[in-house]
């Protein structure tokens, strides 16, 4: 491997730069041809005053999906940091870094998921899942009515260009999201599920249904450790009706906001919880064998409706050992993001905590798909939404 096709160092401007650099770094396509399919980006964010020279370092580690998913990156920054704590150990100041690094011959690599665990299909959800796919849209109305920003489009017509927008909530109001979550006995991801329904609910009056694409993980089916890196993410989906949009809509009152929010993250909890007692059992992933030509699959979307309005994926806590990590360095935050998907949701809400960190909102979209005040409505709701939790608590003890 040649480093200077792989790692590049810059300076940011400012913290807002660093959704300029994520937008630029997932712009650029990969060439299958081509060797490795990941990249390094250490990019130094100036803190305080010039003359005091501090910074903050971004390492961003940029990877096509087909080397890994979600956990895979959070492996991978586990896996850095340790190794930093090695030098720092053996007391090294500085490493001649060489201009080309050797590569094994052999590797051993995760067993994909349907050699590790029993992906069994039934008639009824084939059957389901051929409607779906194959069906007349006037059999489909739930879909036609689903709003879903602009059809899937050729890049001829619509050129690749991702846009990132980054939200973040710090610990303090972090930990009281996890707080209210917890009492109302539900998951972090239910509530920033709901957010994001009840958002585009205001933001899109027009919208008669809205459907939402939660990833998650088949390690602890596989039993995969966290460390490596693979792809073993399924999904489920989830639909929210006309009178559950309305019901957010017409909420005015602070009490009334946070009852639909809470309701919308109850019932998003219940499918999560379905979705996870039956697992390997009628899972999506069990239908891969049934798509014989994935290019041809993906280009009849060509001028059609996408299938669902956002996805969000959450990879939870990013918590690392005193053993590993290197006594003179300190993580507040961590970013995951993703690239524009030109075949598959309008929006993309990707989340991230760190252990006594922040909380990272990553929203991700294609440019020219949505209008951007979807955006900024669906960022200002996450921004805001433990201050107006914050309120809701305040009247109710009131």
């Amino acid at each position: 491997i040649v480093i200077a096709d792989v790692l590049q160092i810059r300076d940011l401007r400012n913290p807002g730069a660093l959704s300029e650099v994520l937008q630029e770094l997932h712009d650029k396509r990969w060439s299958m041809n081509s060797k490795p399919l990941w990249k390094l980006a250490v990019l130094r964010e100036p803190v305080g005053s010039p003359e005091a020279g501090s910074f903050k370092i971004h390492i961003a580690f940029v990877y096509h999906h087909i080397l890994g998913d979600g956990l895979s990156g959070t492996a991978f920054q586990k896996s850095l940091l340790g190794e930093i704590k090695n030098t720092e150990k053996a007391g090294l100041q500085t490493i001649d870094v060489p201009k080309v690094i050797d590569t094994p011959i052999y590797t051993d690599l995760v067993e994909p998921v349907e050699k590790l665990t029993s992906l069994l299909i039934g008639w009824l959800f084939l059957l389901q899942q051929l409607v779906k796919e194959y069906a007349p849209s006037w059999l489909t109305s739930a879909s036609s009515s689903t709003w879903t920003g602009e059809p899937v489009q050729t890049l001829e017509m619509c050129p690749f260009r991702s846009r990132v927008r980054i939200a973040v909530i710090w610990e303090a109001e972090g930990n009281l999201l996890l707080k209210e979550s917890r009492r109302h006995a539900i998951s972090l991801t239910s509530l920033l599920t709901a957010t994001a329904v009840a958002a585009l609910a205001q933001a899109v009056p027009q919208a008669a249904n809205i459907t939402g694409i939660t990833p998650y993980s088949f390690r602890r089916m596989t039993g995969t450790p966290e460390v490596d890196m693979t792809v073993q993410i399924s999904s489920f989906q989830t639909s929210y009706s006309a009178d559950v949009l309305d019901r957010m809509r017409k909420a005015s009152l602070a009490s009334d906001r946070a009852e639909s929010l809470w309701k919308g993250a109850k019932y998003f909890h219940t499918q999560m919880r379905n979705e996870l007692d039956k697992c390997a059992q009628d899972n999506v992933l069990g239908l891969l064998p049934y798509i014989s030509n994935h290019v041809a699959y993906y280009e009849k979307k060509f001028g059609k409706p996408r299938e669902t309005t956002f996805e969000l994926s959450n990879l939870g806590v990013m918590k690392i050992g005193g053993d590993v990590f290197p006594d003179a360095w300190s993580l507040d935050s961590m970013t995951f993001t993703q690239g524009a998907q030109p075949a598959g949701p309008a929006i993309s809400v990707n989340c991230i905590s760190v252990d006594g960190g922040a909380l990272t909102i990553a929203i991700t979209w294609q440019d020219s798909i949505i209008h951007e005040s979807i955006i900024n409505a669906l960022a200002t709701e996450y921004r805001t939404l433990a201050r107006s939790l914050q309120l809701e608590s305040l009247s109710r003890n009131c």
